[in-house]
């Protein structure tokens, strides 16, 4: 049978199956994937980071050696670099034991155990220097003011 009509040979050439080799992964989308797992990883200690009460406020920065299975459990922790404060030190490698298990690593990392170093930032404690007591009787002046100005702006808001 002879094809009539060039759009329809061109249309039936669309419907045969790409190869193979068209099919794999792109290397930018394999990067973007460990990144995202990298982000995963990092933002599951972020979520476990406490400061610990008897620290020095200076804050500092710990490196924490981790090392993960294939199923992201992890196998060990080591403090790579320290802050300076055994109490941050102590922290940092606290936060990890409560962060795992980790998220399971993607399939373009083919290793068994990985190896990450991962810096933890304790930022400097910030508290007013009346912590524990009333503000200042200025500081309570000078907001009763606000709220006045405020009351009479808004009007029942």
């Amino acid at each position: 049978m002879q094809m009539k009509s060039p759009l329809l040979a061109a249309l039936l050439g669309l419907l045969v199956p790409l190869p193979a080799y068209t099919q794999t992964a792109d290397p930018d989308t394999q990067e973007s994937s460990i990144n995202a797992w990298k982000r995963q990883v990092s933002n599951r200690l972020a979520s476990k980071r406490i400061y610990p009460r008897n620290s020095s406020p200076e804050g500092g920065t710990a490196k924490v050696l981790l090392v993960l299975n294939r199923t992201g459990n992890l196998i060990s922790s080591a403090l790579a670099e320290s802050t300076g404060s055994t109490e941050l030190d102590a922290a940092a490698l606290a936060m990890v034991e409560a962060a795992a298990p980790f998220p399971e690593p993607p399939a373009e990392i083919q290793e068994d155990s990985l190896h990450l170093t991962a810096p933890i930032v304790f930022r400097a404690k910030t508290t007013p220097p009346w912590s524990g007591r009333l503000p200042p009787t200025e500081s309570a002046a000078e907001q009763a003011k606000i709220d006045a100005k405020m009351r009479s702006i808004c009007r029942g808001c």
